[in-house]
């Protein structure tokens, strides 16, 4: 399946890009296509108009579009701040809407505390459900990510045991989505 694992934080020492990449990692391990979309990366200017009707959209905002309707899922992993997702995420996403269209999405919480991003998580789901997005019931919640990851390698069993079977109840709703829409 191709998929879209989104990494939701634009600071310069953000911790969630981590598990983003770990996501991205085990998806392609399982044979997945998996595209990331970096909103440090993607820097998009404060919304004005959503893409359809900008009248000249960066190439970023093109190849952005095309990678999520052709995906055939989205993972979003946010840090939670104030008690919920990022701006920087909300003014990326916030362009397309049409796009994710009856697209599964998985929700994935980043916290330096103990409830893991709970807020924020709770937070795209409903906004998921604003685009017509199918969410995954469950989340993923990452708390003390601080903890989690040395010289970029996961080292924590019990999370991962919890990363990987997030993945595969995503993985099963995104092949049943495939298989109902035909």
């Amino acid at each position: 399946m191709k998929l879209v694992v989104v990494s939701g934080s634009a600071r310069p020492q953000r911790q969630s890009h981590q598990v983003a990449l770990e996501v991205g990692k085990r998806l392609e391990e399982k044979g997945h296509t998996v595209h990331l979309l970096d909103v440090r990366e993607l820097n998009f200017p404060l919304l004005e108009a959503i893409f359809d009707k900008t009248p000249t959209p960066s190439e970023k905002m093109k190849e952005t579009s095309a990678a999520i309707a052709q995906s055939e899922g989205l993972l979003l992993v946010s840090p939670e701040y104030n008690g919920s997702y990022s701006g920087a995420l909300k003014n990326t996403l916030d362009y397309f809407y049409k796009e994710y269209s009856h697209k599964p999405f998985g929700i994935v919480g980043v916290s330096s505390g103990m409830l893991g991003g709970i807020n924020a998580a709770k937070s795209l789901q409903q906004y998921a459900l604003a685009l017509k997005g199918i969410v995954l019931p469950n989340v993923l919640l990452t708390p003390k990510v601080q903890t989690l990851f040395q010289e970029g390698q996961l080292i924590d069993t019990a999370y991962a045991g919890r990363l990987d079977e997030f993945l595969n109840d995503f993985l099963w709703l995104s092949q049943a989505i495939r298989a109902a829409q035909g």
